[in-house]
């Protein structure tokens, strides 16, 4: 016999099972830490990219390497804090 892992709704409190994006009670979309992680990641990639453009070329193309790394480091911190939030308020809402 399988135990099905019960979490809260981060809106609503409600248990609903782990593995579900959409609270059955509020129909509340839950945030998956995956995607903090898929914007970190492409935050990095961006400011990579965006370093190495604007190191190496002139003109144009040096401006668009910085907003490259601008907005890179934005999905960075971006990803980061909204898996911190997701985070605390799961272990708000454990308590």
């Amino acid at each position: 016999m399988t135990r099905q892992r019960t979490v809260q709704c981060l809106s609503c409190g409600e248990p609903m099972s782990e593995d579900a994006r959409l609270c059955p009670n509020c129909g509340e979309l839950q945030p998956s830490p995956m995607l903090a992680m898929l914007l970190g990641f492409v935050g990095v990639f961006g400011v990579l990219v965006g370093v190495l453009l604007s190191a190496f070329t002139l003109g144009l193309s040096r401006m668009v390497g910085l907003a490259m790394v601008l907005v890179g480091f934005a999905l960075i911190v971006g990803g980061y804090t909204s898996y911190l939030d997701a985070q605390a308020q799961r272990r708000r809402k454990a308590r």
